[in-house]
């Protein structure tokens, strides 16, 4: 048998050699034993363990998981591998694996249970960072044309099924291609990202918003009342004309917005529809002569209407 040359504080000084956190419990989950690296992931002496429940060292709605987790082992025998939280004493949570296996003694009866954790907070924090970049545009750090449309696309649906209307807008920076000719594409970057910061900044809570390619900008409201999402686009097309930002020259560079606004006009229209009307009230106000928020009628579609489900 393994280790049964060996005296228990032997036993002992090799599992605390172990950098992996173990730990053992008899049949009633009460813990019997386990290694420093366990003492140090839980936050507690080895002492301070021995003897008590997960219950005694967990909050309830962690030790309720991790209890019937070990009792369904116990049920099954042989072994569990799965992911879970736990909670350290001083309050930090870490997201870990645990790997069980069930205990049993000389003659064939269950004593218990084994497990090793291995902590996996920082394997999950890099899996959040690079999903939220997958999501994100690289130079406005707002949400791309896949995720917003994305966004847009399951709000719709939920919308749908409460029928309920939503409102969104199509936001466009007006002559951006003179600011790219005229001052060059580092400035015209510049301005890109501080329109974005000014939208994601000054809407409201349940608000998204997304560049949709260039200079475009899609912005899918929480509320439905049109003259709501209206006003809304009146104080962000003002606030993004008081923006101050300065040429090489010194001089101040003058950027504008132009909005168009759209609500879905019955709960089985097409979300793609409702932006198609959206960029119809977009390219009104650039007719209009720019700098302007126009919202868009039931018949408004531009000429050149796109399918934004494949665009």
């Amino acid at each position: 048998m393994l280790f049964s040359h060996l005296l228990p504080d032997q036993v002992q000084d090799v599992l605390d050699a172990l950098p992996t956190p173990v730990f053992f419990k008899d049949r009633h989950g009460v813990y019997k034993g386990c290694n420093r690296a366990f003492a140090r992931l839980i936050g507690r002496r080895r002492r301070e363990i021995v003897g008590l429940t997960v219950f005694d060292i967990s909050p309830e709605e962690y030790a309720k998981s991790h209890f019937d987790a070990d009792a369904a082992l116990m049920r099954s025998g042989g072994e569990q591998r799965y992911e879970a939280q736990i909670k350290r004493c001083d309050g930090e949570r870490r997201h870990v694996v645990f790997h069980k296996a069930a205990l049993y003694d000389a003659q064939g009866e269950l004593s218990g249970i084994v497990g090793t954790i291995l902590d996996i907070t920082e394997r999950k924090a890099l899996e959040v960072q690079l999903a939220d970049m997958a999501e994100r545009d690289a130079l406005t750090c707002l949400f791309n044309r896949r995720a917003i449309l994305a966004h847009l696309e399951a709000l719709h649906r939920d919308r749908r099924q409460a029928s309920q209307s939503l409102c969104l807008m199509m936001c466009d920076v007006d002559h951006f291609k003179r600011i790219n000719d005229r001052h060059g594409h580092a400035k015209g970057d510049e301005v890109l990202r501080q329109v974005a910061h000014l939208l994601s900044g000054k809407l409201r809570d349940g608000d998204r918003v997304g560049r949709i390619g260039g200079e475009e900008f899609l912005i899918v409201l929480a509320s439905a009342d049109l003259e709501d999402a209206r006003q809304v686009a009146e104080r962000l097309r003002q606030q993004v004309a008081d923006l101050s930002i300065t040429c090489a020259e010194g001089a101040r560079l003058e950027v504008t917005i132009s909005i168009g606004v759209a609500r879905s006009l019955h709960q089985d229209e097409d979300w793609a529809d409702v932006i198609a009307r959206a960029d119809a009230g977009l390219y009104a106000a650039k007719r209009a002569g720019r700098d302007k928020v126009i919202v868009a009628d039931a018949h408004m579609l531009p000429a050149n209407h796109k399918d934004w489900h494949q665009a």
